[in-house]
């Protein structure tokens, strides 16, 4: 039986026209103020240690050597507990301005990176290409920004050199990616640095540049990640942020299995990857609080697949299917949403399906955080997830 056969999907809604059919409304005339920061969990990251459901007797069965002591977790519920490696994030936990979205994922997944994260980057269903990311779609009706850039995105964005811009891919948005975020902290500019630009950003990349800094009482971590965050403070501090930035996090060596791809020796990386998240984005929001700008950002993070609920036998999880993501800014409801991934004891790669669809999501930040309306991005229609304050 095919997965959409049994799959139930929380947030999808009846269809609307498909892909292509123009938008009736263009972004709020405020959206030039809405930041928006992807994190990409670059390999997939593994739920079931994340937000960590230590009474079940399922995950102590399902992972003799890969499960958690409940003494060593963050408590939230009866049941769940954070990853010890997240303590970071526990101050937004608490000021309810942090969210955790349980059981998020794709309809269907071959469990393979490059298909998989190509139908995340598109917005596609399995059955489905298209030539531009969901991003490109839904900003081509967006206003400028006072940057004149749609997007910058550092770190890595995509390996294949046919598709190196991920989201925005269709060379219809001005986009510089750029690979090292310390050369943007040290030229704050683009020439002179390792970077790509799509075609609408060539007449830009040379004369894109921040002239002045102001000196952030914010102390981040020395680490790409943290250094692409604070460049996205800086630039929002200075009035240059475009309306998305977008931020790969990976292992330090460049390597995902050292990162969030764990097929092996998953003790050893997991806790380092997570604490180098939640120290970052906890960091991000001290210093975006600091700027004034917290209530204008909203921060998701988001990845191709979770991770098996069964261990391998090299100590590590295979891919697997539902994943759970954290959002957060100003004026997000914090909270838990959804169901956390169900224990289900199937081969170590896959798992069990997604409640909530990952386009409703992206709908939620079309049409919720900027203002716009998804009609025509996606080929049917997502209800937006109830996330942010009115």
């Amino acid at each position: 039986m095919k997965r959409r056969n049994f799959l139930q999907l929380a947030a999808a809604v009846p269809a609307i026209p498909a892909i292509g059919v123009p938008w009736r409304h263009a972004f709020a005339s405020d959206a030039k103020n809405k930041l928006l920061v992807l994190v990409y969990l670059k390999g997939g990251n593994d739920g079931y240690n994340t937000f960590v459901p230590h009474t079940n007797a399922k995950y102590k069965h399902l992972r003799p050597a890969l499960a958690l002591r409940g003494d060593s977790l963050i408590h939230v519920t009866d049941t769940h507990g954070f990853h010890p490696s997240l303590k970071a994030l526990m101050p937004a936990w608490e000021a309810k301005d942090l969210a955790l979205i349980q059981g998020i994922g794709q309809q269907e997944i071959t469990n393979q990176h490059y298909r998989d994260l190509e139908t995340q980057f598109t917005g596609a269903s399995l059955d489905e290409f298209y030539e531009q990311g969901w991003l490109t779609r839904a900003m081509l009706k967006n206003p400028q920004s006072n940057s004149g850039l749609d997007a910058i995105a550092f770190d890595d964005l995509d390996i294949r050199e046919a598709d190196p811009m991920g989201p925005f891919r269709g060379q219809k948005l001005k986009v510089v990616q750029m690979q090292h975020p310390a050369e943007w902290l040290s030229a704050r500019k683009f020439t002179g640095t390792k970077h790509l630009a799509t075609a609408p950003a060539r007449a830009l990349e040379n004369s894109f540049q921040q002239k002045e800094i102001s000196t952030l009482k914010t102390q981040f971590p020395a680490d790409p990640f943290a250094d692409a965050l604070k460049a996205a403070v800086h630039l929002a501090q200075s009035g240059l942020a475009p309306p998305v930035i977008h931020i790969t996090l990976n292992g330090l060596d460049g390597d995902q299995h050292s990162g969030f791809d764990t097929h092996v020796d998953q003790l050893k990386y997991h806790g380092k990857i997570l604490s180098r998240l939640s120290s970052g984005i906890a960091q991000f929001r001290n210093a975006m609080i600091e700027i004034g700008q917290w209530n204008n950002t909203l921060i998701a993070t988001y990845d191709e697949f979770g991770r098996s609920p069964k261990e391998n036998e090299k100590s590590g999880t295979h891919h697997g299917w539902a994943s759970s993501q954290f959002v957060a800014g100003g004026l997000v409801k914090g909270s838990l949403l959804g169901e956390a991934p169900q224990l289900v004891d199937v081969f170590a790669l896959d798992g069990p399906p997604p409640v909530i669809d990952y386009r409703a999501l992206y709908t939620t930040m079309i049409e919720n955080w900027w203002g716009g309306s998804a009609n025509g991005v996606f080929n049917k229609r997502f209800k937006p997830i109830d996330i942010l304050k009115t």
